[in-house]
């Protein structure tokens, strides 16, 4: 960088609209919004000239504004996890802003492709040993199930634990292709399904690059829930207030593990961060079950709002919301070479 002034844009996705997946996904969609705004609100009470900029309805519209800032002195601070109500077009923005020339926290277009696509993502966690729940995908409502029952039905490309309720865990093989049939009517894209794996679930928050930084790992607190088949983070648990799930699932931070227990899930988590080529900042969720750690999503994008897992990481790290958003962004200016 040179002796410009530093500008910090938020850049988020403004959705009016889901373009292949259930309407009520639409709720978290539309989070990026509000969270973009504690962003903005984070790293302006700290000084830093920020602004916010929208991604809406088309990539061109994109282009047009970012050709007014400079690539000498804007770095966008990444809060892009969709585009056109398609969770896998945060992709084509990525990649839009990196050919233009502009510099940006969190992982690249690659790396955020490969961790989108849940097949992929596991393909590649395969490749360098790390654990994680076998697997198969189907892209039509018939075939042969190879795997372990009670198995978890997934949409290949979402996130926010969109198209998974508690209809999504299998328990009897004639429900299985009612289930792939639901994803691939609904959100239009193969189903993946994973043997559902029981023991306790853990989110392990990092920062960092060369060096990374784990934040106290997070447990989901499940003890009010009688059925192990119904311990999972649900589309209504994560988003619905009107759901009993969404107030009987809890948050414990950190996690009571012991000293082994912790080493064997932070190495699980690193090796997981580099397998990815995560930068910056990221989040891994796993079951930890019978001492190992199966992974079961990689998030280069992690919610960063003030209510949600890794906020809750950093908060027991002792950071402030605008310390840990800070935080983030050192990580990306350092990485750049960037004051």
């Amino acid at each position: 960088m040179d002796d410009c002034h530093l500008q910090v844009a938020i850049l988020y996705n403004e959705d009016g609209q889901v373009s292949r997946s259930d309407t009520q996904d639409l709720t978290a969609i539309q989070f990026t919004v509000t969270t973009a705004q504690f962003l903005y609100d984070a790293l302006a009470s700290l000084g830093y000239s920020t602004i916010k900029i929208a991604v809406r309805d088309s990539l061109e519209e994109l282009e047009d504004t970012l050709c007014s800032f400079s690539t000498k002195n804007t770095f966008i601070f990444n809060n892009c996890d969709g585009f056109d109500g398609n969770n896998l077009q945060a992709v084509q923005v990525i990649r839009l802003i990196e050919r233009m020339g502009f510099k940006h926290t969190g992982a690249p277009a690659d790396s955020i492709e490969l961790c989108i696509n849940k097949p992929l993502c596991k393909e590649r966690l395969v490749e360098t040993g790390v654990p994680t729940p076998h697997y198969q995908v189907f892209e039509r409502p018939e075939g042969d199930l190879t795997l372990n029952l009670p198995v978890i039905v997934k949409p290949s490309v979402e996130d926010a634990s969109m198209g998974i309720d508690l209809g999504s865990v299998i328990c009897d093989i004639e429900d299985l292709f009612p289930r792939v049939a639901y994803v691939l009517e609904n959100y239009r894209e193969p189903a993946m399904v994973e043997e559902f794996v029981p023991g306790r679930e853990l989110a392990v928050a990092m920062c960092g690059n060369k060096t990374v930084e784990i934040l106290p790992i997070a447990e989901q607190d499940y003890s009010l829930i009688s059925n192990p088949l119904q311990w999972l983070l649900t589309y209504e648990a994560k988003w619905d207030p009107a759901s009993p799930y969404f107030h009987n699932i809890g948050s414990l931070v950190p996690a009571p593990l012991t000293h082994t227990e912790e080493q064997v899930v932070k190495k699980a988590a690193v090796n997981s961060f580099r397998a990815m080529g995560l930068r910056d900042f990221g989040r891994i969720d796993m079951r930890f079950y019978n001492g190992t750690p199966y992974v079961i999503d990689i998030n280069e994008l992690p919610d960063l709002s003030q209510d949600a897992g890794f906020w809750r990481s950093a908060h027991a790290a002792g950071m402030t919301y605008p310390q840990m958003a800070q935080h983030i962004l050192e990580h990306a200016l350092k990485r750049e070479g960037w004051k």
